[in-house]
């Protein structure tokens, strides 16, 4: 019973460790996304200075300005929650 017991819990501890690993994966792909997302816009209003009116290359850098304060904003909140979580080996 005891064996059946510490097998299920070590099985749970993988798993948190598991999820561990994919959360901090997830928080780096969050960031990369923002400012890639970012960027993207970026191109779309030096694409504006030469096709499109004003207020088109406006809005691609006011959507550009959004993601990068998302991915800081992010990558902030991230590096506060890092270290709080840890799995004893």
């Amino acid at each position: 019973v005891y064996h059946v017991h510490w097998l299920r819990t070590l099985a749970l501890r993988d798993r948190w460790a598991e999820e561990l690993l994919l959360v901090g994966c997830e928080m780096t792909w969050t960031v990369a996304f923002f400012i890639y997302k970012s960027q993207q816009w970026v191109g779309r209003m030096e694409e504006a200075d030469t096709e499109h009116t004003v207020g088109h290359r406006c809005y691609a850098a006011r959507q550009a300005q959004i993601y990068l304060r998302l991915s800081q904003h992010a990558e902030d909140s991230f590096e506060r929650t890092k270290g709080l979580a840890t799995v004893a080996e």
